[in-house]
């Protein structure tokens, strides 16, 4: 891909060259993908302070006629969708981010500028930026090291140039380029993880303190069944059911709730910073939070089921 920045509806905007049916775009948010030249993709966030939507059309022009060849007159493109742009292009220099920018079709360059900017050398031909998606089953690592060989090749190739045409260039292979919403929001860290930890903790000291205090409550009871027949561990398990319910209702009505709300939070979330509102489910992960909050409840029960199994029937139905 290949950067500039165009003139859109006269307002300065940095845009994404691309092709019609490229098989690598930036994920879209509404409508479609360029698929013709007389279309473009706009940011979420361009879209509004062009007070356009999907649909309508604008105009897109480059340089002044002064400037020609390297001039792209004014051209009427139809929106044809919005997407969540990459956060790349020329450093120090404007350039697209998550809601702001297009994609332009790169047909919409005239001949005589085409023919101007191409380079006699092929090799200075290349695009700017080239997005890479891997194909499924293919790792991270195996992939990084075959483009690392690409990249390493095309090294060899521009040092390989003339030295009137090299001028340091390279060929380099770049991590995941984060904007800076996404950035902002990992700077977080474990917060998250921490707050959860907080809460599960409050509502384990709560349930232990809820069943010491039934417990005591219901001493009578507890030693009256002791001196029907209940064993200590009888009495134990009483407590631990009474503890399992508790937790059993909670997860119930808790995990559902907390689904709904975290994907309505998530997609609130991600329509404020213009990316894809893709919220997934861990079904795994939350069959593990019922099962550990289970054992965990139990866990709890151990010290409130012990005293109650130590609970001197003599003592207590002495008055009756």
């Amino acid at each position: 891909m290949s950067f500039a920045d165009a003139q859109i509806d006269g307002q300065t905007t940095p845009v994404i060259l691309t092709s019609p049916h490229a098989q690598v775009t930036p994920p879209i948010l509404s409508g479609h993908p360029v698929e013709a030249d007389n279309q473009i993709v706009l940011g979420a966030a361009t879209l509004a302070q062009l007070h356009r939507q999907v649909g309508d059309t604008v105009v897109v022009s480059y340089g002044a006629p002064a400037d020609f060849p390297v001039y792209i007159p004014p051209t009427r493109l139809v929106i044809v969708g919005t997407a969540t742009l990459p956060a790349v292009g020329t450093a120090q220099a404007l350039h697209p981010s998550m809601g702001t920018g297009g994609l332009v079709p790169a047909g919409i360059e005239p001949p005589a500028m085409h023919r101007f900017l191409r380079q006699p050398n092929p090799t200075l031909n290349g695009p700017a930026e080239v997005f890479v998606r891997l194909k499924n089953g293919v790792t991270p690592a195996a992939g990084r090291r075959s483009m690392q060989q690409i990249a390493t090749a095309g090294t060899k190739a521009f040092e390989a140039l003339p030295s009137s045409l090299y001028d340091g260039q390279s060929v380099d292979v770049l991590p995941v380029q984060y904007p800076a919403e996404i950035e902002n929001y990992r700077t977080i860290g474990a917060t998250p993880a921490f707050l959860a930890t907080g809460l599960a903790a409050g509502a384990t000291a709560a349930l232990g303190l809820t069943l010491i205090a039934s417990v005591r409550r219901r001493r009578r009871d507890l030693a009256l069944l002791k001196a029907l027949g209940l064993t200590h561990r009888q009495l134990a398990s009483c407590v631990a059911w009474q503890s399992t319910v508790a937790v059993a209702a909670g997860a119930v009505a808790g995990i559902p709730a907390g689904v709904a709300s975290g994907r309505w939070l998530w997609i609130l979330f991600a329509h404020q910073i213009n990316a894809v509102p893709d919220a997934t489910v861990p079904a795994l992960s939350i069959l593990y939070v019922g099962l550990g909050a289970l054992a965990l409840g139990n866990l709890v029960a151990a010290l409130p089921g012990t005293i109650a199994s130590r609970t001197p029937a003599a003592l207590v139905l002495r008055a009756e």
